[in-house]
């Protein structure tokens, strides 16, 4: 795509690998998501689990990612770059998109677009199954872009539809296709005979892999709405029609502004490529997720990519004054976070300002008033290149979308250097386990009770200990309890010898017991 690598695009391809890189390493999996897609890897690879129903194309990539990086990386670490991986996808696939669209000088505007939407910011850096959906629905949309070019948008159509169906996202599949064919019947560029007969071709080979792929998953007696992702639209008990909408002025800004300026040049544009793709692909994916079960932010980041290909044609756009809106916005709302980050930063390290200090106590933040001397160098490094960048942006249409980006880009390296061992302490169980190493004797056998899996399988593989679910002869017992202030009842035959939480958590708390 980038047929000469000019001084300016080497600074933005280094501006992308910045934002990419950082969080992906260096930390324990974290409460939440990071550690549900890493206890899923870790049985698997460990203990010889099978995936069992869950598509594979995500766990696939990250234990080569594992494996390749196993002599200098930690497993959780290792497994992580999967994810960066899949963006890094996403963002290349989704500026050849724009390109194809718009024309070669929107690419780069796709691109930060993209990298500045909120949402992506933290999903896109945590082990995150729904990264290698973000990038197959990338390639199926440059793939749909590409259609009047003949083969070769109908093999990207194709790759990305295949890609989507191992990741679980069969529905995005499907609505994309379609889209695809509605394309064909009512945009001009997309109605010749040589994108019929891409798509044509494209269309057959994604049904002959997908039955291919079912018949495999019938033959293996997998449950196929797992397998294909299909179970999020079954289940109609906790249906929240209006979540996306709810989560999209700041999940998707600034590509929401953006977007929307290009819907209103585009206004009587409707029946062409340019407008109709993206404009069709986001109202098909908000109606799809309203019938989501469970929905998440993590679920919902192919969002971002029909919204940041619009947020291409309208950045470029943008009348002067919005344009200096939205630019001194960012410079004003990033200063203001990197201040409050240098505050608890100091807070932090130094015990002033007191009240500060005396508050991250309170929320169990660990090592208060131990200075760290490297994480201030490696933060004024940052915060130096973020002013000089400042000072030599040059004025362009492409301005307040790379400011935003660099921005964004800027607040997670700073927040990282200044925060991540104490952000690791405070989401990690590596505490918990810990206090249990130290209790517990090697080979010594852990019964728990009423402990999520989650949470016992992380502290069994950060422990080194055996913590089985219902092994009644085992010489000492967990217990975890998540309200705040009960006592769990045991028998007497057993006998306190710990209890304690996550550095900071106010409810879950675990309690261990050894038999008399």
């Amino acid at each position: 795509m980038f047929t000469r690598l000019s001084p300016a695009h080497a600074g933005l391809l280094l501006l992308c690998a910045a934002w990419v890189v950082p969080g992906l390493t260096g930390h324990a999996p974290w409460k939440g998501g990071d550690g549900d897609h890493f206890v899923t890897l870790w049985l698997w690879l460990q203990q010889g689990v099978a995936l069992g129903d869950a598509p594979p194309l995500y766990f696939w990539t990250a234990a080569a990612t594992a494996w390749l990086t196993s002599p200098f990386l930690a497993l959780a670490d290792g497994a992580r770059l999967a994810s960066g991986v899949f963006v890094a996808l996403a963002l290349w696939f989704t500026a050849r998109a724009a390109q194809a669209l718009y024309g070669a000088e929107h690419r780069w505007a796709a691109t930060l677009v993209l990298m500045g939407s909120v949402g992506l910011l933290v999903r896109g850096h945590e082990l995150n199954a729904h990264t290698a959906q973000l990038a197959a629905a990338a390639i199926m949309l440059d793939g749909i872009a590409r259609l009047p070019q003949g083969r070769r948008g109908g093999e990207l159509l194709t790759l990305g539809a295949v890609l989507l169906l191992l990741a679980g996202g069969t529905a995005e599949a499907a609505l994309f296709l379609a889209l695809a064919a509605a394309l064909a019947v009512r945009v001009a560029t997309h109605r010749t005979p040589l994108a019929h007969r891409a798509l044509a071709w494209s269309l057959a080979g994604t049904l002959v892999f997908a039955a291919a792929w079912i018949a495999w998953l019938g033959a293996r007696q997998a449950t196929l709405s797992t397998a294909l992702g299909l179970d999020r639209w079954i289940d109609f008990t906790n249906l929240r029609p209006l979540y996306y909408p709810g989560i999209l002025g700041w999940f998707a800004w600034p590509a929401w502004p953006f977007a929307a300026w290009a819907l209103y040049r585009g206004r009587r544009g409707w029946r062409t490529a340019a407008i109709a793709l993206p404009a069709l692909a986001f109202a098909g994916l908000l109606a799809l997720y309203a019938f989501m079960a469970h929905p998440g932010e993590e679920r919902g980041l192919v969002l971002l990519l029909p919204l940041s290909l619009l947020g291409a044609a309208g950045v470029l756009t943008l009348r002067r004054g919005a344009a200096n809106a939205m630019l001194w916005f960012a410079v004003m709302l990033f200063g203001f976070i990197a201040l409050l980050f240098w505050a608890y930063w100091s807070a932090h390290d130094l015990g002033v300002p007191a009240r500060l200090a005396r508050r991250l106590l309170r929320f169990g933040v660990p090592d208060v008033g131990t200075l760290r001397p490297w994480a201030p160098v490696l933060g004024a490094l940052l915060t130096l290149a973020w002013i000089g960048l400042l000072t030599r942006v040059q004025r362009s249409p492409l301005r307040p979308a790379l400011v935003w980006a660099a921005g964004m880009t800027f607040i997670w390296t700073l927040l990282l250097a200044l925060f991540l061992a104490p952000l690791d302490r405070r989401l990690s169980y590596v505490s918990v386990a810990e206090e249990l190493a130290a209790r517990v004797p090697p080979g010594a056998c852990v019964q728990t009770y009423d402990v999520r899996r989650t949470q016992r399988l992380l502290l069994a593989y950060h422990s080194g200990r055996t913590l089985a679910p219902a092994d009644l002869d085992c010489g000492w017992l967990l217990l975890e309890t998540r309200t705040r202030g009960i006592e769990p009842r045991v028998p007497d035959t057993w006998v306190k010898q710990w209890d304690g939480a996550r550095p900071g958590e106010r409810t879950d708390r675990f309690h261990l017991y050894v038999r008399r």
